[in-house]
């Protein structure tokens, strides 16, 4: 049986979740052009003073520094913790609940018309030639993220990466995102392996947490933006710089 080795641990195991933003890509180059775009959007749609800096720090992001708080709401990698954060401050400044709720909206709808995702997906360094070791060594791939499913596989397109991978599960597809175990499971049902026949390799700490949940490995990379110790407090076997370090 194929045997993975990663930060002095060794897990024998049949299939490997990869998270997407972070693990395989580049979380920045994607996510802060997306939020300036859905900054730029919002203060355009309303007559309340409010400055810029109050929206990125709402976001947990800084764009002039290109920074991303590894504890902040984009970090956390969910649209509902992004959403929630900016009705709240659209909610501080004045506006009707029900307008903040449908101008959040709204800029989330337009965005992914807007956005030329394609053309923001830049893997990360060394990202191929490791896929091409993994699935050489017999190992089952999925990618599992917060995601939508489709704007998953058109990034995975853009880069001829694909193929490596025999499903692609986002958020769309399941019940519960992360950090419930719904995707790690699901991808394992449709891989045909048992959950502790599979590790889950992630960037934040709801990778881990979704691996331990559903019975599954856990190995943290700090490619993406959060910290070695937050990984590890979430309960990771092991922590790596990045995917490139498997063998």
């Amino acid at each position: 049986m194929p045997l993975l080795r990663a930060g002095g641990r060794e897990f024998e195991c049949d299939a490997i979740l990869l998270d997407k933003d972070g693990t395989l890509l580049d979380f920045k180059v994607m996510w802060l052009a997306w939020s300036r775009y859905v900054i730029d959007e919002i203060m355009n749609g309303i007559h309340y003073h409010i400055k810029r800096k109050v929206m990125e720090m709402a976001m947990g992001i800084d764009l002039a520094a290109w920074y991303v708080d590894p504890r902040g709401p984009l970090a956390g990698g969910t649209m509902s913790g992004i959403r929630k954060a900016l009705v709240k401050v659209l909610l501080e400044c004045g506006m009707a609940e029900a307008n903040a709720h449908d101008l959040v909206t709204e800029v989330y709808q337009r965005s992914e018309a807007a956005m030329d995702w394609g053309s923001l997906t830049r893997p990360l360094p060394g990202l191929q030639g490791q896929l091409k070791k993994l699935r050489f060594s017999n190992f089952k791939l999925a990618v599992v993220t917060a995601d939508i499913t489709e704007r998953a596989k058109t990034s995975l397109n853009s880069l001829g990466m694909i193929n490596y991978f025999d499903v692609v599960i986002g958020a769309d597809l399941v019940e519960n995102s992360k950090p419930a175990p719904d995707m790690a499971l699901l991808s394992c049902r449709l891989l045909d392996v048992k959950p502790e026949r599979a590790v889950v390799i992630g960037d934040t700490p709801r990778d881990i947490l979704m691996a331990k949940d559903a019975g599954a490995g856990g190995i943290g990379v700090l490619s993406g933006v959060c910290m070695r110790e937050q990984l590890y407090a979430a309960g990771a076997d092991a922590v790596i710089e990045s995917v490139t370090d498997l063998s």
